[in-house]
């Protein structure tokens, strides 16, 4: 009698231990799993900072262009901006990234504004000419 109860003892002492390591096993699984899912949406929203600001850039080169050859490359009716039409659906991508260009004149210098965006993020670049 006294083996048989020894048996069923450790029997059930390795049931628990197992359920408890298999726990534990799960625990660490879920926090290794949501702290990867953290660091990819930080990684995109990095990315989406790096595009919005490399469109920002890419479209003051545009502006700056058009002034320096004195025509409107784009076509929005304005030579220094880039589609300032108030139109969103046709500014210029660059990638995943739009641009926007306008200029501001306030005596001699003028002011050029390229704001690009991709998703959630927004990179303003301003450039004063004289």
């Amino acid at each position: 009698m006294n083996l048989s109860r020894s048996s069923n003892n450790r029997r059930g002492t390795a049931a628990v231990s197992m359920i408890m390591v298999l726990m534990l096993l799960d625990l660490i699984i879920v926090g290794m799993v949501i702290g990867g899912a953290r660091d990819h949406d930080l990684t995109i929203r990095r990315i989406e900072t790096i595009q919005s600001f490399y469109a920002a850039e890419a479209g003051m080169n545009m502006a700056i262009r058009e002034m320096m050859n004195n025509a409107d490359e784009d076509g929005d009716g304005g030579i220094g901006t880039i589609s300032d039409d108030a139109n969103d659906a046709n500014d210029p991508t660059f990638g995943q990234a739009q641009v926007l260009v306008t200029f501001i004149v306030v005596g001699p210098p003028t002011t050029l504004r390229s704001k690009g965006r991709s998703g959630n993020a927004r990179r303003e670049v301003e450039t004063v000419l004289e």
